[in-house]
């Protein structure tokens, strides 16, 4: 994380974090998450607030392996792709871009874009 920003740092945390336990100090009380695209259980969903932030995260073994992150003043976009093993076995992979926006240190919104990568499902 050696030269990163300090909002880029915390993007890199917060999408290598596996235990969703520790997403808490992450995230502001207030945060809001809103999901686009495939694999979605409802595009254009919104979920408010930190605690329901960390239900709707899940807990199938998620793996992120982030391509690039880009920043302008509080907005950080990453880019990259997401392995989900659910706990029936199934899994699959999906494409995304992350938009976060960051106040005072912490994940203030989230937009989530995502599309599954075919044959992964």
């Amino acid at each position: 994380m050696a030269g990163l920003s300090p909002n880029k740092q915390l993007i890199e945390t917060y999408l290598a974090t596996a235990d969703k336990s520790k997403l808490g100090s992450l995230l502001a009380d207030d945060v809001e998450w809103v999901e686009w695209g495939d694999g979605v259980p409802a595009s254009g969903a919104v979920t408010r607030g930190k605690d329901a932030h960390i239900k709707n995260y899940g807990d199938d073994d998620l793996r992120n392996v982030l391509h690039r992150l880009t920043e302008e003043n509080n907005v950080v976009v990453a880019e990259g792709t997401a392995h989900v093993t659910k706990k029936d076995g199934s899994s699959l992979s999906v494409r995304y871009i992350d938009i976060f926006e960051v106040e005072h240190g912490k994940i203030k919104r989230k937009q989530s874009f995502g599309a599954l990568i075919k044959g992964s499902a």
